[in-house]
């Protein structure tokens, strides 16, 4: 399996580049999924919640959500490092392209999303809710291609662990 890595770092040929293609693969979509429910659900019923429970549900939002995103963020952020370390061009090339994706969905939280939410943590404010639609579903657009990414990276991996199967018996 050293031969899947390149430059040899130490400790990265114990890594088979199946399973981490496999676990990045399943994170991402794992955020494609939360991505598209938050759009979808929690930030479409934010006008529903009232200005008396506005500031603890907000808080609460904020605080929920970013822990359960930070796990698989994390995972799927460290995949990709280690993908660009692929001496697979074709799968060095998809997570270059993974990597860009995610500098825009990280320019997106840290420029747009986080300070609006800031402004929504003091109190509810229409303009900059219709701003965090706005951005957000840049983002989860973002997500999905990076999803597309990803299932596209495992598709390769499956169809030449399957070739390499079927010639070797």
């Amino acid at each position: 399996m050293s031969s899947d890595w390149s430059p040899a770092l130490p400790g990265l040929r114990r890594l088979r580049l199946d399973v981490v293609v496999v676990v990045q693969a399943i994170v991402t979509t794992l955020m494609v999924g939360m991505i598209w429910t938050v759009h979808l659900v929690h930030y479409e019923l934010f006008p529903l919640v009232g200005a008396d429970a506005w500031d603890a549900y907000e808080s609460a939002h904020v605080d929920r959500i970013g822990k359960v995103l930070f796990g698989p963020w994390l995972i799927e952020g460290l995949c990709v490092l280690v993908l660009l370390l692929a001496r697979r061009r074709d799968l060095r090339i998809l997570a270059f392209v993974g990597a860009f994706l995610m500098l825009f969905i990280l320019i997106d939280t840290a420029a747009f999303s986080a300070p609006a939410h800031g402004v929504l943590l003091d109190s509810w404010d229409r303009n900059t809710y219709d701003e965090l639609m706005v951005v957000n579903l840049v983002r989860a657009w973002l997500w999905t291609a990076k999803g597309v990414v990803a299932v596209w990276m495992l598709w390769l991996v499956v169809t030449r662990n399957l070739t390499s199967r079927s010639e070797r018996t």
